[in-house]
């Protein structure tokens, strides 16, 4: 992303939260004017049946005959006055009898102060900014890598191409372009030779991906080992009649024999190849086909195209609650009670967001040295159990502990985080008056730590995808609090840890969680 842009788009967003900070203000204000002007009614009301009862030091009484700058705004049609400063406000009010002005009541008390909520939009506006930003660049360097690993492959390939192999990309850029030149130049080199045929036949069997070469009648002359390895040791192109699509286009080149790569999917083998055909026409007219797996790449492709779309469409479900109930304070609510009730949604959704953006970095930051220590796996569990406590009590569950007194060397915050979520997990998902079992015991030199609740179960197909990031099994489970990563980041730290995870789930039964360590 370019300098110009990255300003832009920073001071777009310094504006939208200048936006916010002001209509909260201004919020804070009218809140602070109906307070007063319900105070002034209440007021009215009993000097009505006390007539003779002291005020306030902050309350004065003026006749009608007074003349000032708020009583002319009263007098011109205004319903009151209000002066503002630093820190206090005075309303100024008419007094009726029998619909008679009969003097003004001016009150004066102090501003709600803004501080706090101004340091905590900026504040969180600002995690918000450094969260993308760490996203942004994380992307941006990785991209970087890449291209560079990248280069540095093309040219040990041109050093040496006999013993190393080929990355090709989708697009048309600058790494698909310095491969095609490079394979022409082996081209030339090969058919540079005496034997040319022979040499080329020598030269594929070099390269651990499939490489054919076929005639214009359609037969396969030669293929190299990978490709008797992933389709079959065949001399007809009819193997590749399941799909149609690649084998029009090996007709097509012969009679258009030009360079040419694309794109194809072999459902059999599920698999993706990067396939390209370069027409040989000095050795009887024949062609050479080269097929790179780009299996691996597609998915980790699809996979991160995913994970950013459930980003965002989780990001924007707060964020679309935050704005709506931000607009209806800003256009005037009828009662302050409605008012506190839209802060408190506004405050869910605002801790919810904040959720999602630490359980997002937790997912996807790198651990380049993992900091380990003698940790007491006893302690820590029966830490996480003793702060849930007032959960396992609103749901009276029965909790059985069978924790062993067990020490082991690793990171502190990645096992708390593994055991927090899982404990979470069992009581989030188990019925009221439930029983959870929590268990902690060597077995074979190893450490076993198991959660086991006699919830509703999962189906193959949901334990197959229970530690995707943002799956929820049902909709009665999406109804649970959560960011949808909890159960990701666990598979993450035990992976990093070492260790392995499994779930063993019956429907109707319950679910366990085993941990080995």
């Amino acid at each position: 992303m370019k300098l110009k842009n990255i300003g832009i788009i920073t001071l777009i967003y310094a504006l939208l939260t200048l936006a916010l900070v002001l209509l909260l203000n201004q919020n804070l204000l009218n809140a602070d004017t109906q307070r007063i002007l319900n105070t002034t009614n209440t007021l009215e009301l009993f000097k009505e049946k006390h007539p003779n009862t002291a005020l306030p030091h902050n309350f004065q009484i003026l006749s009608k005959t007074t003349t000032d700058s708020d009583t002319k705004k009263i007098a011109d049609g205004a319903p009151y006055s209000r002066q503002l400063t630093t820190d206090r406000i005075e309303i100024t009010s008419p007094i009726y009898t029998n619909a008679q002005l009969n003097g003004y009541l001016r009150i004066s008390e102090e501003r709600t102060s803004p501080v706090f909520i101004n340091v905590m939009v900026i504040i969180f506006a600002l995690l918000i900014y450094f969260a993308a930003a760490f996203i942004t660049v994380n992307r941006a360097r990785k991209a970087a890598s890449f291209s560079q690993n990248t280069i540095a492959k093309i040219k040990n390939i041109e050093r040496s191409p006999m013993t190393q192999s080929y990355l090709i990309g989708e697009d048309d850029d600058r790494i698909t372009i310095a491969l095609n030149q490079l394979g022409e130049r082996i081209q030339q080199q090969i058919l540079s030779q005496t034997d040319k045929k022979e040499n080329l036949y020598e030269f594929i069997e070099w390269f651990q991906f499939p490489i054919f070469v076929y005639n214009g009648k359609g037969s396969i002359r030669r293929a190299n080992a990978s490709f008797k390895n992933d389709f079959a040791d065949t001399n007809n192109l009819d193997i590749f009649s399941p799909y149609a699509d690649f084998l029009t286009f090996l007709v097509d080149k012969i009679l258009h024999p030009d360079i040419q790569e694309k794109l194809f999917h072999f459902e059999g083998l599920n698999a993706y190849y990067q396939v390209r055909i370069v027409p040989l026409p000095d050795l009887d007219n024949r062609f050479i086909v080269t097929m790179m797996d780009v299996t691996r790449y597609r998915q980790t492709l699809e996979a991160h195209n995913d994970f950013i779309a459930n980003v965002s469409h989780e990001f924007k479900t707060p964020l679309t609650s935050i704005t709506g109930f931000a607009e209806l304070l800003e256009n005037g609510v009828d009662s302050p009670e409605d008012a506190h009730n839209f802060a408190k949604i506004i405050h869910k959704e605002s801790t919810r967001l904040m959720a999602l953006v630490q359980d997002t970095l937790l997912l996807t930051r790198q651990n380049r040295r993992i900091e380990k220590k003698n940790v007491n796996l006893a302690q820590l569990i029966n830490t996480i159990l003793q702060n849930s406590s007032p959960q396992i009590r609103e749901k009276n569950l029965t909790v059985n502990n069978q924790v062993t007194n067990i020490s082991l060397k690793s990171n502190e915050q990645m096992l708390h985080s593994i055991f927090e979520n899982l404990i979470e997990n069992a009581i989030k998902y188990t019925p009221n008056s439930g029983k959870i079992l929590v268990s902690l015991y060597h077995n074979d030199k190893k450490i076993i730590f198991d959660v086991a609740d006699n919830g509703t179960g999962l189906t193959e197909i949901q334990k197959s995808r229970i530690f995707d990031r943002f799956y929820r099994v049902d909709e009665s489970r999406s109804q649970v609090a959560g960011t949808g990563l909890g159960l990701a980041i666990v598979k993450k730290n035990v992976r990093e840890l070492g260790g392995r995870i499994e779930v063993v789930s019956v429907l109707g039964k319950g679910t366990t969680f085993t941990v080995t360590l």
